[in-house]
């Protein structure tokens, strides 16, 4: 069995436990089918270690404009080839709508600008945009990162070799510099740590195991913990401080599905429903 067949065995048989996130699940497998399928063209990042030194001063790679501009084609065209799949695909009404618009827009425009925008997650920029468009802001993020995930899949293994020789201690995506969505608690030698998902760019990295991911505070007094008997695998790390929330996959093995987020959207709705909020940004 490859690994895309046994992701997608793994996924079924979740799905076929909870038929509420059909729905949402064809929407997302369909769009990592599509992706998936698709060639890339060839281009050329600066060689990570240019900026070693920004790298320890906590600048995350995507944030340097070359990297942005060295993107921006490849992803484009993944962009354009993800659009063009999705609407031959049976996908909720409005994303239908909005790929409809996006790819009238494309035709007769470069993405250069809306990828410029994503990338450096300019929320107030994003919005703008959309609005003098005719587009939505959050379908377009969507779009975008779901294409850029697919243009830095043949970097992985040069990105996480990188990676693992780069201590990276910080609350934040070192790639893309967005709050992580989810943690995972890995074993090594007789204990666990802690590694943090990235919902824009899927990348992971080490973190502390104690602590807030959102406000810093480490007092075992004000952090608490939610399980879900529904979701043994799962649990929801709170944080009493600063209201927020951090879905936790306890094990290994089933990555594909507990880290994929959507598929744990039932754990933010009782997680939100106390009233905590989650900071990192999704995809969903």
């Amino acid at each position: 069995m490859n690994s895309n067949n046994g992701k997608k065995e793994l996924l079924s048989a979740y799905l076929e436990k909870h038929p509420f996130l059909q729905e949402i699940g064809k929407l997302h497998t369909g769009a990592e089918t599509i992706l998936a399928e698709l060639d890339v063209e060839g281009f050329s990042l600066p060689s990570f270690s240019t900026y070693e030194e920004d790298f320890k001063q906590g600048i995350p790679l995507l944030q340097h404009a070359d990297f942005q501009v060295a993107l921006g084609k490849p992803v484009e065209h993944v962009m354009r080839k993800l659009i063009e799949g999705l609407l031959k695909e049976e996908i909720p009404e409005a994303l239908k709508s909005f790929c409809q618009s996006l790819e009238g827009y494309l035709a007769k425009n470069a993405a250069t600008e809306m990828i410029g925008y994503v990338l450096c997650q300019e929320g107030d920029s994003i919005r703008s945009f959309c609005e003098k468009k005719g587009l939505n802001a959050n379908a377009l993020s969507y779009i975008v990162w779901l294409a850029v995930s697919r243009v830095l899949v043949p970097l992985e293994k040069e990105k996480d070799e990188w990676l693992k020789d780069h201590s990276w201690e910080r609350n934040y995506c070192p790639v893309c510099g967005s709050l992580p969505v989810l943690a995972q608690l890995k074993k090594k030698n007789q204990g666990r740590e802690r590694h943090l998902v990235c919902g824009n760019c899927h990348a992971t990295w080490h973190y502390k195991r104690i602590g807030c991911i959102c406000c810093g505070n480490e007092d075992l007094n004000k952090l608490r913990l939610l399980e879900s008997e529904a979701e043994p695998q799962m649990r929801i790390d709170i944080c009493d401080v600063c209201h927020s929330y951090l879905k936790t996959y306890l094990n290994e093995g089933e990555e594909a599905v507990y880290l994929a987020d959507w598929t744990t959207l039932h754990l933010d709705m009782a997680a939100e429903e106390k009233g905590f909020k989650r900071k990192g940004n999704s995809l969903l």
